[in-house]
């Protein structure tokens, strides 16, 4: 089973980073991000649709809307 990675590309593309995969499996991506501030690390659950960076945690819906942002710490 694929996963839908629809709503992450999506947060990508308003965010204005560039995505590379690493790993994509039905429960997990993970990843780097290209940001302004440099390249970070990311995983995402698609049936949760959280992305884990290193500093939050971030749920979106599926048009890529943030709906909840959790700091790490």
């Amino acid at each position: 089973m694929e996963s839908n990675v629809k709503p992450l590309t999506h947060w990508v593309i308003y965010r204005r980073y560039k995505v590379r995969f690493h790993h994509r499996s039905a429960d997990l991506i993970t990843g780097t991000l290209t940001t302004p501030q440099g390249p970070v690390e990311f995983r995402y659950e698609p049936q949760q649709m959280r992305i884990h960076l290193p500093d939050a945690a971030i749920t979106i819906n599926q048009h890529g809307w943030e709906v909840e942002v959790k700091p790490h710490g």
